[in-house]
């Protein structure tokens, strides 16, 4: 198996702890990712307990991505891309995206390589939001073959099997909704239609309903700045609406009563 700028990483790894932090204090979480061409990137995640690393960019504990490769799997802190992410103390409640960037079509994998200084095996777990579904890196890897594009708010990697719960609510509800102030969505009861008006965009604009424990319930495609879905099938509660297309994200939560 080729190895992308190994040495690169090892470096990066040395610099990114904190010199006033003993190696032995911090837990690592060392993750790796196969690309299409079957060169894999290293990716590191370290739990600083003192709480002295943040979940943003920290200098002294964050590597940034320098390279610029064809099929990449990276931390995102940001918009930013990154090869070693420090952060606080270790959490079950945590959660941290990954963006791929593929330009090929091909077979990837996602594996668990080794932990490092935890009292006992955590679980870590690869969450796609996609498909909705979580899998157990202890035990298994990720593999899927996968169309060349840009997989970000797709994959994080989490510590229970209820983190999806924290990342529609924060993910999803936290895209910015600039330069959609035109859009409206509102259910009607009597129609048992879910109405959404004044989207702008190509038409390579979908709309997805989540229920409100991350659940996929509905996809469909919006071609017009008009749209509707039907509602009969669908239980009463409170629902996220999500459109995306090439330009722009938008979210919001609606109230569904049949």
């Amino acid at each position: 198996m080729r190895t992308i700028s190994k040495l690169l990483c090892l470096l990066c790894v040395a610099l990114c702890v904190n010199l006033t932090y003993a190696q032995s204090e911090v837990q690592r979480v060392r993750i790796d990712f196969e690309n299409p061409d079957g060169y894999t990137r290293h990716l590191l995640l370290g739990f600083v307990p003192d709480n002295s690393a943040t979940d943003d960019v920290d200098y002294g504990y964050d590597a940034p991505n320098i390279e610029d490769l064809p099929d990449d799997l990276n931390w995102m802190i940001g918009d930013n891309r990154y090869i070693v992410q420090g952060v606080g103390e270790f959490n079950t409640n945590k959660y941290y995206p990954l963006g791929m960037f593929l330009s090929n079509t091909g077979d990837i994998s996602i594996s668990l390589t080794e932990l490092e200084n935890f009292d006992e095996e955590i679980e870590v777990y690869l969450y796609d939001l996609e498909l909705d579904n979580y899998t157990l890196l202890n035990d298994s890897n990720f593999d899927e073959n996968l169309s060349a594009d840009t997989y970000l708010n797709r994959f994080y990697i989490t510590f229970s099997t209820s983190a999806h719960l924290t990342i529609i609510n924060n993910s999803l509800l936290s895209i910015d909704n600039k330069n959609q102030s035109d859009v409206k969505i509102w259910h009607s009861k009597y129609d048992q239609e879910l109405y959404i008006k004044g989207v702008k965009g190509s038409s390579n604009t979908s709309l997805t309903l989540y229920n409100i424990e991350g659940r996929k319930l509905v996809e469909d495609r919006i071609s017009d700045a008009d749209h509707s879905i039907k509602t009969s099938e669908i239980a009463s509660g409170i629902y996220i609406v999500r459109i995306n297309s090439d330009t722009f994200s938008y979210s919001t939560k609606v109230c569904i009563t049949n």
